[in-house]
């Protein structure tokens, strides 16, 4: 048997295989904290195969939301929805798991009525409020909430409660030495930081009867946080108050969150040696977490006995098929989660609701099922084959239409050359992903011109040609550069290189050259670096540049080019960039129209990704999709 597929008891209860997903925040809520019917259409889409399924993270309080529309375990009268959401699980034969928390001094500061409280008065840096040191009432208080909270959820039917105690949470701040300085009996020694956790499992294990999950960071990868060793012991005192599992993550909000998330620029498998440290400590099953998005990854964890079950939160977020893709229960390519948060993270903060970059399908209910066939079926040619392209010509084929892919020369279009830049290597497979399903289901013409019968033989076109770099005119300048020059044979080494533009673009190919050994210099009209970017993206991007010695030129503008040497002015005057063997344009990119011009009027015409308005990748895949629903 497939050992993914074995079950797994936790406590007394049985899973039905080592799969279990892991609590990501949807924003499909509302604001009283109710369990809303797109809940249970996300839920239900993905309770088929996995062993358990953890909900996104209840609030124990009204005061204390992570965000605006999460849902609530706060009050008896949640437990009806909590109920229907239990239920809907169980019809898909999982289990149905609990996941309570207390943000502490991460509470969200954008909502007027929250509290913030933590072991100490130090802020959250990713906050900035200073939090109330909590009093030994206070302690006892929120304990209180927890018991509360996780009495609502066994009476609405839940299988199994799980405690947040890492990620930064409350619970770790009273943990990690660098947020608690209390000198009570709950600060100070490994013993006193651990006190507040322990007296809160004993008492929730004397107040619930089902089986306790407790999910911990194995460290919070900062210097001066707790480290895995104190972990270890927590886990052991955790067993033998009678918690039944530990989940192991790693990473804290506040300080790492780069590790919080796993996003994609952490290395993978870190966190599953956390889990194997303590699984070597402790008896009662440990489960792995972190970017386990390939069957590979699963394999491994439990092949190598790092774990006995895995968690796995976004790949079924980007595939609601993932699990049962593994274990061979759906057939089909899985649709792979890269780790890049643009739209689960971006679309939650951005007050969209749970979003995915490869999975324009998500939160729409009934689209997240199988397309209902079109009434009229069409012969549709798909100009382009980046991202929109592959996504609407597949979408159009799935619902009956008959489709020909027309593309000049790579599958990926530009996103080829995003791939290319560093921290971004993982976004190959979602190439990987879209070119094979395209070239096993469709038909696909490699050719430089459309043929010229194009306007006899199809009904529609769908336009996805992209966009083009704008290049403007500089005295002087002749060759220029543009993302291109990131590709090996492109790629320049100890060469002075001037990169003009200071956007996403113009940031990651700095920093790629930089790392090649080369001396840049972004040179940038406005003040603000990278608009638009990802926060996440953003910050490590300005912190890589700022360690490789990239010059930054903000609010200046480049004048002419005179040999070898680039002028530029800003408020300190002209300047000169001498010796410059490269210049580079990321000035930003327009749509590419030339065959909108030649067709409009003639078929009927569509228009997607950045050939209509230029955006990023999730614009292009979601822009595709909806287009190809409507023909």
């Amino acid at each position: 048997m497939n050992p993914l597929a074995r079950p797994l008891m936790i406590g007394e209860v049985t899973l039905r295989n080592r799969f279990i997903m892991a609590p990501v925040k949807t924003a499909y809520g509302m604001p009283e904290g109710e369990v809303t019917d797109r809940h249970i259409a996300f839920y239900r889409r993905r309770m088929a195969h996995v062993g358990a399924m953890t909900p996104e993270p209840f609030y124990i309080h009204y005061d204390l939301r992570e965000i605006p529309v999460q849902i609530g375990a706060h009050k008896d009268d949640m437990i009806p929805g909590l109920k229907k959401l239990a239920e809907t699980i169980h019809s898909g034969g999982a289990r149905a798991v609990g996941h309570i928390s207390h943000p502490g001094r991460m509470a969200n500061p954008n909502i007027e009525t929250n509290i913030h409280v933590s072991s100490s008065e130090k802020p959250c840096p990713s906050i900035g409020k200073v939090p109330y040191r909590m009093s030994k009432d206070d302690i006892r208080h929120v304990q209180g909430l927890f018991v509360a909270a996780g009495q609502r959820i066994e009476k609405a039917g839940f299988d199994f409660l799980e405690v947040q105690c890492g990620h930064g949470h409350l619970v770790a701040q009273f943990l990690s030495p660098a947020v608690n300085d209390r000198t009570d009996e709950y600060g100070g020694s490994l013993e006193n930081r651990m006190r507040f956790c322990l007296e809160l499992l004993g008492r929730l294990k004397d107040a619930v009867m089902i089986p306790i999950i407790v999910r911990i960071s194995g460290a919070e990868m900062f210097f001066g946080g707790f480290a895995i060793e104190d972990m270890i012991t927590l886990s052991q005192a955790l067993e033998d108050t009678g918690v039944t599992a530990i989940h192991v993550s790693s990473g804290s909000l506040c300080e790492t969150p780069p590790w919080y998330f796993q996003y994609m620029a952490v290395p993978k498998g870190r966190t599953w040696e956390f889990a194997q440290a303590v699984k070597k400590h402790v008896k009662i099953p440990v489960i792995a977490v972190g970017q386990v998005n390939t069957a590979q990854d699963a394999r491994h964890i439990l092949s190598n006995q790092m774990a006995d079950a895995v968690a796995v939160g976004r790949p079924l977020v980007a595939d609601p098929d993932f699990v049962g893709k593994i274990l061979g229960e759906v057939p089909g390519r899985i649709r792979p989660c890269a780790a890049c948060l643009e739209g689960c993270v971006g679309g939650v903060k951005a007050g969209k609701g749970l979003m995915c970059l490869v999975n324009p399908r998500l939160g729409r209910d009934k689209s997240e099922f199988p397309l209902p066939k079109a009434k009229a079926l069409k012969k549709v040619a798909v100009v382009g084959g980046g991202l929109a392209g592959m996504e609407a010509a597949l979408t159009v084929k799935e619902r009956g239409h008959d489709v020909v892919l027309f593309e000049q020369d790579q599958l990926g279009g530009q996103f080829n050359l995003a791939c290319l830049a560093p921290r971004k290597k993982k976004f190959f497979r979602i190439i990987d992903y879209y070119s094979q399903r395209v070239q096993e289901e469709l038909d696909v013409v490699f050719q430089k011109a459309l043929p010229e019968d194009l306007v006899e033989k199809f009904d529609v076109v769908i336009l996805a040609t992209g966009s083009k770099p704008i290049v403007p005119e500089l005295p002087g300048v002749k060759d220029v550069f543009w993302a291109e020059i990131m590709r090996p044979e492109n790629k320049p080494k100890d060469q002075t290189v001037v990169v003009i533009g200071g956007g996403l673009i113009g940031m990651e190919v700095a920093e790629a050259l930089a790392e090649n050994g080369n001396r840049v210099t972004i040179v940038k009209a406005s003040k603000e670096m990278g608009r638009g970017m990802f926060p996440m993206a953003k910050k490590l991007t300005l912190m890589s540049l700022k360690e490789w010695g990239v010059t930054v030129l903000t609010e200046t503008k480049v004048l002419r080019k005179e040999g070898n040497t680039v002028y530029v002015e800003n408020r300190d005057g002209e300047l000169a960039i001498e010796h410059v063997d490269a210049i580079v344009i990321a000035k930003g990119m327009e749509p590419e129209t030339a065959l909108e011009n030649e067709l409009a009027g003639k078929i009927d015409l569509y228009k997607i990704g950045d050939c209509s308005t230029v955006g990023k990748a999730l614009d292009a895949i979601h822009s595709a999709f909806e287009c190809a629903i409507g023909i």
